[in-house]
C-alpha cells in the first residue's frame, strides 16, 4: 500500500517541527519565564467558536495494512460491518528438498491476535485480548484463493504498486470477485471465538518417544487444515499434491513462479445470529503468522521430521461489508459544510465517518476576520514583521460531549486529531511524549481519553479532550496557517499512516488507527439545540495587568 506518510516521512515532520520551534521560541519563552503568580500577570480564559461538520468515510486503501481486522460486528446505531482478509503465502525457502518417501503429517495456520499483557496470580504473566470487539461466536471459513494479488498496477507507471481498497476493488476499477476469492474450502468452524490462552508447542523427543512442549505461542488463530473432519469436500491428497508433489516441480523454484501457483488464502467470517458476533484484531505481519507443513521422510526404521513454512508475509487486503444505518447517512450526506455545522458529529471507525473541524471559521464572505481577531489579541507586529506576544498561552483544548442517548454501549477510549491540509498530526501529538508501554497505546496529554465529569446537580457526562496548545502556538507566533482538523475514533492513535482514499475530494484519508476500529460515538456539534454541550476552543492566558 502506498501509505502517505511513511515511518521516515512523520519522523523528518516531528524533527522539523521541534526544531522549528526551538528555533523560534526564545522570545515566547521569555515572556512567560516566571510570570505566574506574580501580581502584575493575570490568568484569564475565553472559548472561542468553532465550527464542526460530518464526512462520511469512503472506500479506502487496505493492502498491506500490518494488523487487520477479522469478524463481524454490530454496532446498534450505526449497523452492521464484516470485515474479511485475503493475503498471499510467501515459502521461507524454494526448491525444497522434500527428502525420500515423504509423508504430510499435518498443516497448521497461525495467525497471532492482537494482545498485551499482565501479572496474575503467584506473578504468572496472563494475556489480554486488547482488541476484540463484542461477545458472541461466528462462523469462521479459509479458503484457497484463486485471485492474483499482484504486485505491479499494469494501468499506472512500470514502478506503481497495485493500490487494493477496502470494497475490494482495484485502480483500475476491477473488483476482486467473490467466486475467485472462494476457491477449495480448507476449514469451516461453525462457533468460533477467540480464546486468550497461550498454546504450548510440542516436538518430538526420540529419546522418549514422545511429543513434549518446548515452546509457547501466544493467544492465536490456530487451526489445522489437513486431515480435519470439516474438509471432507477437499480432494484426496490435497496437500500433497498442492506442495510435496511438486518437489522437483517450476511453481516451488522462484517468488513470482510460486505467488501464480498458489495464490493465497481468503479468511472470512458470518454470523451466527443476526446482531450477534464479534470483531478481532490479528497481526498478520508477525514472524507467527505463517502456514506450516510437517511432515516426515526417510526409512520406515529411521523416520525423520520436516516443516515446510510458508509466511503471511505477502500482499494481503482487508475487505469491508457494511450495512450502514440509512439514516444516519443520509444525515452525513446532508451535512452542513457551509457556516453553520451541524448539530452532532458522528463518528464511527472502518468505513464509517468522521467529523471537520474549522478553528476561526470564515464568514459567508470566506472572510478571515475571527481568526485576524484572534492573533491580534495575542500579538503585536512592528513595521519589521517582528512578532511579538502580548499573551502567554497556558493551555488551548477542545472539548466533545457524548450524545448518550444515542450511542453504542461500547464506546471508543480514544478519539484522535490531525491536520487535513498536510494529512499529518498536530503540532502537540510530537510534543506529548506519554506512552503506556503494556498498550504501545500513546499521547494521553494531548488526546485525553474518554472522562466523565460531575456537573453542579450531581449528573455525569462524558467527554473527550483535546488539547491544541502547541497548534495555537504556531498560528500565533509563527502564522502557520489555519488549517482544517479531522476528528476520528482511534484504536490506536499513534498509528498515524495515512490510508488513501479511493476517490479523493477534498480529504485525502484516514489513519490506519481508524480503520482498525469498528466502535462508534455520537457527539454534540456547535449547532446541537443544548448550546452548554457545544464543542469550543478553550483558551487559559496570561497578560499582564497595565
Amino acid at each position: 500500500m502506498k501509505h502517505i506518510n511513511s515511518l521516515l516521512l512523520k519522523s523528518a515532520c516531528a524533527l522539523s517541527v521541534i526544531l522549528m520551534i526551538q528555533a523560534c521560541d526564545t522570545e515566547f519563552s521569555e515572556i512567560g519565564t516566571g510570570i505566574v503568580g506574580i501580581p502584575d500577570f493575570e490568568i484569564k480564559n475565553r472559548a472561542y467558536p468553532i465550527t464542526t461538520y460530518n464526512k462520511k468515510i469512503t472506500e479506502f486503501e487496505s493492502s498491506n495494512i500490518g494488523n487487520n481486522l477479522l469478524g463481524c460486528y454490530d454496532d446498534p446505531v450505526f449497523g452492521a460491518s464484516n470485515v474479511s482478509f485475503v493475503g498471499q503465502l510467501i515459502p521461507k525457502s524454494f526448491s525444497p528438498k522434500f527428502g525420500d518417501n515423504a509423508v504430510l503429517d499435518s498443516v497448521v495456520l497461525t495467525i497471532p491476535y492482537s494482545t498485551t499483557t499482565k501479572e496474575g496470580e503467584n506473578g504468572a504473566t496472563e494475556y489480554v485480548l486488547d482488541s476484540l470487539y463484542g461477545t458472541k461466536p461466528v462462523k469462521l471459513y479459509i479458503y484457497k484463493n484463486n485471485f492474483l494479488l499482484r504486485d505491479f498496477d499494469p494501468s499506472a507507471g512500470i514502478d506503481d504498486a497495485q493500490s487494493y481498497y477496502s470494497d475490494g476493488s482495484l485502480t483500475a476499477g476491477q473488483s476482486i470477485e467473490t467466486a475467485q476469492l472462494e476457491g477449495d474450502l480448507l476449514y469451516y468452524q461453525s462457533v468460533y471465538f477467540p480464546s486468550d490462552k497461550p498454546k504450548g508447542l510440542k516436538t518430538y523427543n526420540e529419546e522418549t518417544n514422545a511429543y513434549e512442549v518446548t515452546s509457547t505461542l501466544t493467544p492465536s488463530l490456530r487451526v489445522h487444515l489437513y486431515d480435519h473432519p470439516n474438509n471432507s469436500n477437499l480432494p484426496e491428497r490435497f496437500w500433497e499434491d498442492l506442495i510435496l508433489s511438486k518437489e522437483e516441480d517450476a511453481v516451488l523454484s522462484s517468488l513470482n513462479s510460486f505467488k501464480e501457483y498458489f495464490r493465497g488464502l481468503y479468511i472470512k467470517t458470518e454470523p451466527i445470529n443476526a446482531q450477534e458476533g464479534h470483531m478481532m484484531q490479528l497481526n498478520f505481519s508477525s514472524s507467527n503468522s505463517n502456514l506450516n507443513l510437517y511432515y516426515s521422510y526417510g526409512q520406515t526404521e529411521d523416520r525423520s521430521q520436516g516443516k515446510y513454512v510458508l509466511s503471511l508475509s505477502g500482499n494481503n487486503v482487508a475487505i469491508f461489508d457494511n450495512d450502514f444505518n440509512p439514516s444516519i447517512l443520509q444525515t452525513i450526506n446532508d451535512t452542513s459544510t457551509d457556516f453553520e455545522g451541524d448539530d452532532f458529529l458522528y463518528l464511527k471507525g472502518g468505513e464509517g465517518s468522521m467529523a471537520v473541524i474549522e478553528l476561526f471559521p470564515r464568514d459567508e464572505e470566506g472572510n478571515a476576520e475571527a481568526e485576524q481577531d484572534f492573533k491580534n489579541e495575542f500579538r503585536d507586529i512592528d513595521n519589521d514583521e517582528r512578532i511579538t506576544p502580548k499573551r502567554l498561552i497556558n493551555e488551548a483544548f477542545l472539548e466533545f460531549y457524548v450524545k448518550e442517548s444515542l450511542h453504542n454501549s461500547d464506546l471508543p477510549n480514544r478519539v484522535y486529531i490531525y491536520d487535513l491540509n498536510n494529512n499529518i498530526p498536530v503540532a502537540d501529538f510530537f510534543f506529548d511524549q506519554t506512552v503506556n508501554t503494556t498498550s504501545l497505546d500513546s499521547k494521553f496529554t494531548h488526546l485525553v481519553p474518554l472522562a466523565t465529569e460531575t456537573d453542579s446537580n450531581g449528573v455525569e457526562h462524558k467527554k473527550y479532550k483535546v488539547r491544541l496548545t502547541e497548534h495555537l502556538n504556531n498560528i500565533i507566533l509563527r502564522d502557520s496557517t489555519n488549517v482544517r482538523l479531522g476528528l476520528l475514533v482511534s484504536s490506536n492513535v499513534g498509528l498515524t499512516n495515512l490510508n488513501k482514499f479511493k476517490n479523493i475530494e477534498d480529504i485525502q484519508g484516514v489513519p490506519t488507527g481508524t480503520i482498525l476500529s469498528p466502535k462508534s460515538v455520537i457527539l454534540y456539534g456547535n449547532n446541537s439545540p443544548d448550546t452548554t454541550k457545544h464543542p469550543k476552543l478553550n483558551v487559559y492566558y496570561t497578560e499582564p495587568n497595565n
